[in-house]
């Protein structure tokens, strides 16, 4: 240092010490200046090194049940290697909580001053604010550093996505997994707003083990949505699982088949199995007027087993040939059922015969089938028996055809015998006339 006369000056000196000061101890050094013409002047030094104050404090915002890390760097002030052991710790809150987990290293080494990064993971299982300490400890000196991190966690995010895919009324099933930390048993309950999941209400898992939930989808729509399910314990929060769920279209129903002659009928019942969870209304369509059934049919609640429910439909062509069609059974709540129909008309058969005595008549019921007001035309082949011709009939509709019967002159004890034909009258065709035939037998009245 140089002076000026008279004059002072400062000297700095910086106190960096590398260890701490203990029972009293201290740091001791001096320094001395010399001066031309040989005095001097000597300072003693004193030092006193504390604990160290944290390295950093560090803030995260974290959701729960979700593992979250954090780098730490840890630096050697000396000329040699340190090697340190590590502990984790919760500070705040000071009870113990048993949902939360500090997982890392349970040591570390770091060369000669140099710094390495030491890995830190933590995971808790509820919300709320907790704060953790990082001590790095040299065993052999009893030197150490530390780091406080303040972890603020949230409400926990989606801990997993299950796809399920399945036809409607058919049920797929999944399952979840969930780890229970404590040492003791732990009930979760389950909540999902979805109707057509099924899950037990509660389940049991056993301390340090882990669990599965299985439920089932059963998807009475066709169609695809995203549910949430959500797990709940008193012990360890809230557990949210997404469930991506789509419904396709059911297979094809068995086919159902009728066969009648034109101018009759033939009935089946047609069964489904109702899973609504409430009693609903089936709206009953048919897509061709040759099949009959009721227009709406009721149910009681079928879930989760499923109900059978029976609906009768009625075959009544109004034409030759096959028919083609189906049926549809619509509710809000229990789906759509649809059902392929398939029918056979043939030829009219012969009816008969009707027994009329002389003198007396006889009622022969006859329906129009065809879908529009149609003449007929009415033709007997014994002039024994009389028919009143009738008017024409209006679609679907029914009527009553005279017939009465005259003994004929002569001694001949009977019976007689005729036919009556009733033909559409069709004058465009003609050679592919339809006519119904009805047998007759005419008897002489007994005597009294």
């Amino acid at each position: 240092m140089t002076f000026e006369p008279n004059q002072s000056k400062t000297f700095d000196i910086t106190y960096r010490p590398l260890n701490m000061t203990t029972n009293g101890n201290k740091h001791l050094g001096s320094v001395f200046f010399s001066f031309p013409g040989g005095r001097g002047i000597l300072f003693n030094l004193q030092g006193s090194a504390f604990a160290p104050k944290a390295e950093d404090i560090i803030s995260q915002e974290v959701s729960a049940k979700t593992q979250s890390s954090v780098l730490l760097q840890v630096n050697n002030w000396l000329t040699r290697l340190q090697r340190f052991s590590v502990l984790l710790e919760v500070v705040k809150p000071e009870k113990p909580d048993p949902t939360v987990f500090l997982i890392g290293h349970k040591s570390i080494e770091v060369p000669a001053l140099a710094k390495m990064d030491y890995k830190m993971s933590f995971n808790a299982y509820k919300e709320g604010e907790y704060t953790t300490k990082v001590t790095f400890h040299n065993e052999t000196t009893g030197e150490f550093l530390f780091y406080l991190i303040n972890f603020k966690v949230g409400s926990p995010g989606i801990l997993a996505t299950i796809n399920l895919e399945t036809p409607v009324r058919k049920a797929a099933c999944g399952a979840v997994h969930v780890e229970n930390p404590l040492n003791r048993a732990t009930s979760f309950t389950t909540e999902c707003k979805c109707t057509d999941i099924k899950a037990p209400p509660q389940q049991i898992v056993p301390g340090q083990s882990k669990g599965s939930l299985n439920f089932e989808y059963l998807p009475l729509h066709v169609g695809e949505s995203t549910v949430r399910l959500t797990l709940c314990s008193s012990d360890l929060g809230q557990f949210h699982y997404n469930l991506l769920l789509k419904a396709l279209s059911p297979p094809p129903e068995e086919t159902v088949h009728f066969q009648a002659a034109l101018g009759s009928s033939d009935s089946s019942c047609i069964n489904f199995t109702n899973y609504s969870q409430s009693a609903t209304k089936y709206i009953c369509r048919s897509d061709r007027p040759d099949f009959i059934v009721d227009k709406t049919v009721s149910v009681l609640a079928g879930f989760p087993l499923g109900l059978e429910v029976k609906v009768d439909v009625r075959f009544e062509p109004h034409q030759l040939g096959e028919v083609r069609g189906q049926l549809t059974l619509n509710s809000d709540i229990g789906g759509e059922y649809i059902f392929p129909l398939h029918g056979v008309c043939t030829f009219p058969r012969p009816q008969g015969p009707y027994n009329i005595k002389g003198g007396g008549s006889v009622s022969i019921p006859f329906k129009n089938v065809f879908p529009k007001t149609t003449a007929f035309s009415l033709k007997v082949d014994n002039p024994c028996f009389n028919v009143k011709e009738m008017e024409n009939i209006p679609p679907k509709k029914s009527h009553n055809i005279m017939v009465s019967f005259e003994v004929p002159s002569g001694g001949h004890p009977g019976p007689w015998f005729g036919k009556l034909t009733v033909c559409r009258q069709n004058p465009e065709a003609r050679s592919n006339a339809i006519s119904w035939v009805f047998y007759l037998k005419g008897q002489r009245p007994q005597s009294s």
